[in-house]
């Protein structure tokens, strides 16, 4: 895992650093975003019986383009209800999410006014909450055992179209794959989130 993390950190340090050389020819752009997630457990102390969880979330970025196809974005959106479940209960955990990713766009026809997006990178999710459902745990006790950091790689990809000069609004869908346990006890669970959004932005400057 730490190669990874400093494959992905070195990558967006040297996109980052590149960024000011073309900075006035180039778009940025902040803009809000919300959807839903299906997130899962994995790892060998994860019961067979223990299913996906529906949940939400909500934020904002900002998307720098720094070539003609290529961006870096940084995002800040809150995650609730996200975990696992089973017959026997749930578990609930929230957190803040801020996925560092580098982006490649490419328009679709002449126009110009629709395109798709990749992007993956690097995501630390910071722990808020974590809660057991009503009648159980499923086979894991999240009580003061959730870790305060949650690291996971992001793979997502995006469909955009342009409203008018200023705003664009866009569908995504997106992969979280968890990199470290989700709890501290040597439970080996790492959390996968599916992330569906509906997104508009504007540029700045």
């Amino acid at each position: 895992m730490r190669r990874i993390l400093t494959l992905v950190a070195a990558l967006a340090f040297v996109v980052l650093f590149a960024m000011p050389a073309q900075a006035q020819e180039k778009a940025a752009r902040f803009g809000l975003q919300a959807g839903v997630t299906s997130s899962s457990f994995s790892g060998d102390d994860v019961s067979d019986d223990v299913g996906s969880k529906t949940g939400f979330f909500a934020g904002a970025y900002f998307n720098y383009f720094f070539a003609d196809n290529w961006g870096v974005s940084l995002e800040g959106n809150w995650l609730a209800g996200v975990g696992a479940k089973n017959d026997e209960g749930e578990i609930k955990l929230s957190y803040l999410e801020f996925p560092l990713m580098l982006n490649f766009a490419f328009p679709l026809g002449e126009s110009e006014k629709t395109w798709i997006g990749l992007g993956s990178g690097i995501t630390a999710m910071i722990n808020l909450s974590c809660d057991e459902g009503p009648t159980g745990s499923v086979n894991i006790d999240c009580k003061d055992e959730t870790e305060s950091v949650a690291w996971a790689v992001p793979f997502g990809a995006t469909l955009g179209f342009k409203m008018s000069d200023a705003a664009v609004v866009w569908l995504g869908a997106r992969y979280q794959l968890g990199l470290n346990n989700t709890f501290n006890d040597d439970t080996a669970a790492k959390l996968n989130i599916w992330e569906f959004l509906v997104g508009v932005g504007f540029p700045t400057g």
